[in-house]
C-alpha cells in the first residue's frame, strides 16, 4: 500500500467520525431537541464506540498485521456509515414511540445508528500505528505521526460538515457521503467484491431508480420545507389553514393562511402588554424572529410604532419571508445577528423589547444574564418594557430556571409581573411571561384597559401569578455564572404542549421517513455479503 493512500485513510477515518457526530445531530434534532441530552450523547457514544475500537484494533493489529486487512477495517466502517439513512427512520420512530424519555431516547437511538460505523473507525488507529512502526521500527514517532494525521483528519471533518456541508445539502447527502468515501479510498486495495459492492451501492443509490427519499414527515400535516442551518434543523408545516415554523423539532412560531395577521400561539398575544404598559411606545424590537407573528401584529394593529427584529438565523428569516406572508413594510427592520452582539452596537432606545429566543431545551445563556439585562436597560427608555417568554413552570423542579430568570431581572427592573400563557396549572411545563418595568410606577390594571384584545384584557386578570417564592434559593444569573443547563435539563424531560387558539389542535409531531425498496434491498444485500466475506477469509 503506497504511503499517500495509507495516510489517506487514517486522514479520512479521522475526518468521517467527527464529521458523523456533527450530522447526527441534525438526524436526532427533529425527533429529541438539540438538548444537552442530544449532545451528551453523541459525544458519549462516538468516544465509548471509539474506545472499543482502539481495543479491538490494537489486539487485532498484532494478530494479523498486513495492508488488506487494515483497508477491510475502514471498508467496514464506510459500509457501516453507508446504512445510517436507512435505518434512522425506523430506529428514530421507534426509540421515540418507547417513550423512554429525552435521556434514554437520544442514548439509545445515538447508540444503535452510530456505535457499528465508529468501532472500525477506533480500530484503524492501533492498526495504522502497528503497520507502520513494522516498516520504520519506531513504535514512539510511528503512533505520534498516526495520531496526529488522525486528529488533523478529525478537524477538517468538523470544519467542513459544519461549515460547508451542513448549511447546503441535506444531512442524508452527508451522510451517504462519508460511508462512499470510506468505501471508494478502501476498496482500492481489495478484492473484486469490495469493488462490486461499492460501484453497486452507488448506481443503485445515487440513481433515480434506487434514489431513497428519505424525509420529515409530520402526522396530520404537509412538509412545506425543509433545511439544516448553521443553527437548526427548520421545517416549515402546513395543517388546515395554519403554517408552522419548526426549529429542532419543536413548533416556534405560526400563522394562518385567511388571517395571517392572527396570532394563533396564545402566548404570542400576551407580547402587547408591552405597548399597553407604555402607551408612548414608538420603537419595538424583538430578540429572536422566527416566523415574525408577533411583529406582523404590532404592524397591522400600532401604525405608528417601528418594529426592529434580531434573529440569528439568516434560514429562519428567509422561511419567514416566504411562507408567512411579511409584509414589506418601511416600518419592519430585520436585523440577521445576536441579540446581545446587537444590543452593544446599536445607538437605537426602545420602548419595548420583547424576548422570544428561548426554546423547552436550548436556552441561550448569555440572553439570560444580569450583564445582559443591564445592557438591554441602557438600550430603553425611562419608561421602558421588557415581556419575556420562556417555557417552564412556576412551581417544582421545572421552575428553577423560570425563578432564576426572575431574580436576576428584578436586580436591573424595580417592577415585575408574570403570567401564565395557557389554562393550565402552576406546575406543567408551559409558556410563561415574564414583564419587567423600567419605570415602577407602571400599572398592569391601567394595561388591561390600553389592550386592543379582549381576550388578552381578559387573560391578563385571570393568568396574573401573584405568589413569588424566596428569590434567595434560586441562583443570581451572571457572565461567571449561568448554570442553565443543569437548571433547564428538568424542562427537557417534561411533555409539553402548545395549541393553536381558536383551532382545536395542537401542532404535530414531526419524524423522520420515506424508503425505497430498491435502495434498502442493496444496502442490505451488501452489507450482508461484505459481513460473510470477511469473516470466511482474510481480504
Amino acid at each position: 500500500m503506497k504511503a499517500s493512500l495509507f495516510s489517506g485513510l487514517v486522514f479520512a477515518s479521522g475526518a468521517v467520525a467527527m464529521s458523523l457526530e456533527m450530522a447526527a445531530s441534525r438526524l436526532l434534532a427533529p425527533v429529541f431537541g438539540n438538548s444537552i441530552y442530544v449532545w451528551g450523547s453523541l459525544i458519549g457514544v462516538v468516544l465509548a464506540s471509539l474506545a472499543v475500537g482502539y481495543h479491538i484494533g490494537g489486539r487485532i493489529a498484532d494478530v494479523n498485521p498486513n495492508a488488506r486487512t487494515f483497508a477491510a477495517i475502514v471498508f467496514t466502517g464506510g459500509i457501516l456509515t453507508f446504512t445510517i439513512p436507512f435505518l434512522s427512520p425506523v430506529v428514530l420512530e421507534s426509540v421515540a414511540s418507547a417513550r423512554l424519555g429525552e435521556q434514554a431516547g437520544p442514548l439509545l437511538a445515538t447508540s444503535i445508528l452510530l456505535a457499528p460505523p465508529t468501532i472500525p473507525l477506533g480500530m484503524v488507529s492501533p492498526y495504522a500505528i502497528k503497520l507502520l512502526a513494522m516498516t520504520r521500527g519506531k513504535v514512539g514517532a510511528s503512533a505520534g505521526d498516526i495520531y496526529s494525521l488522525s486528529t488533523i483528519g478529525s478537524i477538517a471533518g468538523t470544519f467542513l460538515t459544519v461549515f460547508a456541508l451542513l448549511p447546503y445539502f441535506d444531512v442524508r447527502a452527508v451522510v451517504l457521503g462519508n460511508g462512499a468515501v470510506l468505501m471508494i479510498l478502501s476498496a482500492i486495495h481489495l478484492t473484486k467484491t469490495a469493488k462490486i459492492i461499492t460501484a453497486a451501492l452507488l448506481i443503485i443509490v445515487f440513481t433515480p431508480a434506487g434514489y431513497y427519499a428519505q424525509s420529515i414527515t409530520a402526522a396530520g400535516g404537509e412538509i412545506l420545507y425543509t433545511r439544516e442551518t448553521l443553527y437548526n434543523s427548520l421545517a416549515v408545516v402546513k395543517q388546515q389553514d395554519i403554517i408552522t415554523l419548526y426549529l429542532n423539532g419543536l413548533p416556534h412560531s405560526a400563522t394562518s393562511t385567511t388571517n395571517p395577521y392572527e396570532l394563533v400561539f396564545p402566548y404570542t398575544r400576551f407580547f402587547e402588554i408591552g405597548p399597553a404598559l407604555n402607551p408612548n411606545t414608538t420603537k419595538t424590537l424583538f430578540i429572536g424572529g422566527g416566523g415574525l407573528s408577533g411583529p406582523k401584529y404590532f404592524l397591522k394593529h400600532y401604525p405608528s410604532i417601528q418594529v426592529d427584529v434580531v434573529e440569528i438565523d439568516p434560514e429562519v428569516v428567509e422561511a419567514a419571508r416566504k411562507y408567512f406572508q411579511i409584509p414589506e413594510d418601511r416600518r419592519l427592520r430585520v436585523f440577521v445577528e445576536d441579540g446581545r452582539m446587537y444590543l452593544t452596537k446599536t445607538g437605537e432606545v426602545y420602548d419595548v423589547v420583547v424576548m422570544d429566543a428561548y426554546a423547552k431545551t436550548y436556552v441561550p445563556f448569555h440572553l439570560m444574564t444580569v450583564e445582559f439585562y443591564r445592557l438591554l436597560r441602557e438600550k430603553m427608555t425611562a419608561e421602558g418594557v421588557l415581556v419575556s417568554n420562556l417555557i417552564a413552570s412556576l412551581t417544582g423542579d421545572t421552575s428553577e430556571i423560570f425563578w432564576a430568570q426572575y431574580r436576576t431581572v428584578s436586580e436591573v427592573f424595580p417592577k415585575l409581573f408574570v403570567f401564565k400563557a395557557s389554562e393550565n396549572a402552576g406546575g406543567v411545563v408551559q409558556n410563561l411571561i415574564l414583564v419587567a418595568c423600567a419605570s415602577p410606577s407602571c400599572s398592569i390594571e391601567e394595561a388591561a384597559e390600553r389592550v386592543k384584545s379582549p381576550w388578552l384584557a381578559e387573560k391578563i386578570k385571570t393568568h396574573l401569578w401573584t405568589f413569588i417564592p424566596q428569590l434567595t434559593e434560586y441562583p443570581l444569573l451572571t457572565d461567571n455564572y449561568a448554570p442553565v443547563e443543569r437548571l433547564i435539563n428538568p424542562i427537557t424531560g417534561k411533555p409539553y404542549s402548545i395549541e393553536f387558539e381558536g383551532y382545536g389542535l395542537s401542532p404535530t409531531t414531526l419524524s423522520y421517513a420515506g424508503s425505497n425498496a430498491i435502495s434498502i434491498t442493496a444496502v442490505f444485500i451488501a452489507v450482508v455479503t461484505w459481513l460473510l466475506s470477511i469473516g470466511r477469509r482474510n481480504p
